[in-house]
Formats: structure tokens, sequence, C-alpha cells
């Protein structure tokens, strides 16, 4: 659901950014970048639309144009689209770069926002060093390249939008696409774990934890291994104790919800290794769950793996009362997947990186009604 008024903590943010924007594209600068950097379930996607819309509103001399680019896993350039379409309310327009952008245009139109997935985009093969995504390569309707060079030539203003920035260093590609093809004027860089090193960047916009905290928009902490020792079971390995604390804890959820007559089914995930090891974790997890009536088959467990992919369809999984409870996974929803019905994180894996850890327990903060 769009979060219709921006809280206190994300007007300070849009003015912030509305402020140094401003100041950075009156500057003879190359790479002007601005590092916007918010915690997981804050509002990103809000605040960053309701900055376009201001900067349009503020800068009427200025000719604009916006490029969003989002990595690719989970569809969520497409999840960003109909989010910034629900925001924007009719103005300005927002396309999907691969349906309106398909050889027929010839240049992006002033206050328009495109959005893309920068890993389709600056994918090339390894051996030929050729694009491998049709939008880039040499046809006889416009590609991107093109397309980029005569928004440039109709004296466009490009200010691009790199979402969930800590994802675009694992293409090395990610570089030339906006070094050497886009040159945009401004580039904000927007992640709750940006990456950028003082001095990579000019600018920086913060949005404490605490701030959105304080707003109800996610947890106030996150307890690990709540009353797991009081399962009392001497024939349990640690792995059924795990689970069976994570299914009891997700069955009390759901009870207090039913009593304060909330509609929102509390969903747990869990987080399998992605060597040989996962498959055998995944079979514990299912036949673990079936004997507690939750199957694929009934609709109660979903799987979001490359290999297999049941009950998570787009925009359905993540409804409050969706009847999915337990979700199986490797790493597809680490970054920008939004559930906020999604409660708790059983883990069967060990996480080596703090980037991808915070990410991946970022899925878990986001409250449901946007309040405590």
């Amino acid at each position: 659901m769009a979060i219709k008024e921006l809280r206190k903590y994300q007007t300070e943010a849009v003015d912030d950014l509305i402020y140094k924007s401003k100041r950075l594209l009156n500057k003879n600068l190359d790479k002007r970048t601005i590092v916007f950097q918010s915690p997981t379930g804050s509002g990103k996607t809000f605040m960053m639309s309701q900055y376009i819309k201001q900067l349009i509103e503020e800068m009427k001399d200025t000719d604009f144009c916006f490029l969003w680019l989002s990595p690719g896993k989970g569809s969520l350039h497409k999840q960003s689209q109909q989010s910034l379409k629900i925001e924007f309310e009719g103005f300005p327009d927002v396309y999907l770069l691969e349906e309106e952008f398909f050889g027929s245009r010839r240049a992006i139109a002033k206050n328009e926002v495109v959005v893309g997935n920068w890993e389709k985009l600056s994918n090339k093969d390894s051996q030929t060093g050729e694009w491998k995504n049709i939008l880039m390569k040499d046809k006889e309707t416009v590609n991107f390249r093109e397309l980029i060079q005569g928004t440039k030539e109709n004296n466009l203003k490009i200010i691009l939008i790199i979402d969930e920035s800590h994802s675009r260093y694992k293409a090395e590609r990610a570089f030339e696409l906006r070094e050497s093809i886009i040159t945009p004027d401004l580039t904000i860089e927007m992640s709750a774990t940006p990456i950028l090193k003082e001095g990579e960047y000019n600018e920086r916009v913060t949005v404490k934890p605490n701030d959105v905290i304080e707003q109800g928009m996610i947890k106030k902490e996150i307890i690990i291994n709540e009353n797991i020792d009081k399962i009392d079971d001497d024939e349990s390995t640690s792995q059924e104790l795990i689970m069976e604390a994570a299914y009891r804890k997700r069955l009390e959820l759901k009870k207090l919800y039913i009593k304060n007559e909330i509609d929102i089914n509390p969903l747990a995930l869990i987080q399998i290794p992605v060597s040989e090891a996962g498959e055998e974790k995944k079979s514990f997890i299912e036949s673990f769950l079936a004997e507690k009536g939750i199957t694929k088959d009934n609709g109660k467990l979903a799987v979001w793996l490359n290999e297999e992919k049941r009950n998570q369809e787009e925009g359905i999984l993540t409804k409050n009362n969706n009847e999915v409870e337990f979700l199986i996974f490797k790493q597809a929803i680490d970054t920008g997947w939004d559930c906020p019905r999604a409660q708790i994180l059983v883990r069967f894996r060990e996480i080596k990186s703090l980037v991808f850890e915070i990410q991946t327990v970022g899925r878990i903060l986001r409250m449901p009604e946007a309040k405590h």
C-alpha cells in the first residue's frame, strides 16, 4: 500500500536531496553523485518519487528526464515502475524501458521517468564482447545507446537513479553503462548499504534507523532464537528445534493478529545454502512442515529458487492476508523485495558478506501497517 503522506524523516530527506541536487547541478563537475542511504522499510521508493515531483516543480526552467535503473533479481525494476506509477498519480509519466522504448522512439521526453534493469542492459558476451540485450544491440531501429544520444541532443539533463546501488558492482559492465554510455548530469545511488567510499561521491543524504523506528515503519528490535531453549524435546536435532521455534512463533503472531482483529497472515522466511547442502536442507524443511500440514500443494509453503518456483507469484505472495505461511529461498529476496508481513527469518546458511546479511535481515524489518 502506498504511503500518501511523507513522514517527518522522509520530508527532511527529500528536502536535503533537492537542496544538494540543485547545488551540484549548478557546479561544473564531472560525475556528480549523491549517495542516498536509508534503511530497508523506510520508504526509499516513495521518497524518491516525491523528490522527482518536487525537483520538476522547483526547477521548471530546466529540462529533466529521469533514468531509474534497478538490479534484475525478482523483477525489481517492474516492481519499482508500478510503485512509481501509483505514487505519481498521472504525473510525471513513468515507463518500462523494455516496453516503451523498443526501437520506435528516438529520445526520452521532458520529465519522463524511464525504469530499466541495469543487469540486463550491461550484460555482454564474455568471448565476443558483444552486447547480449536486444536494447543494446545495433539494429535498424533505435537502441539504448542511440536513445541516450538522442535525449542529449534535445538538451535534456539526465538524472540517473541507481536503485539498490550496492548490487550493481557485481557486474563489471555497470561502470561502462554509466561512465561511457549514459554519462548522466547527476547520479543518485540509493541503498540501505551503500558501498561508495569518501571521495567517490560529492554529497550524502542519510536517514537514521532510529528515526524510521520512531515513526513505526520498521521494528524496534530483532530477537534471536527466542525461547528456543524452552522447547522440551531431547530427541530433536538442532535444526528441528530451530524449525519448531519458528513454527510456534508464527502461530503466536497469527493468534495475536486475530485477537486484535487484524487481517495479516505472518510469513516465515527460510534461507538455505546455495551448495548441495541446500537440497538436503530443503528436503528436511519440506518433510518437517508437511507433518504440520504445510505443503506446496495446499498453498501454505512457497519455494523461490532458480530451479523451482512455487506459490511465489509476484504481487500475490506479498499481500498481507496471503495463505502462504513459509517461504524457502536462497538469495532471491535479499534485495528490494517488499513483503511487510514477513516476520520471521530462519537461516540455514553462513553469511560471509555484511552487506548481504543486512539486506537479508531487512526483509523482516517492515511493519505491515506502518505502525507499531
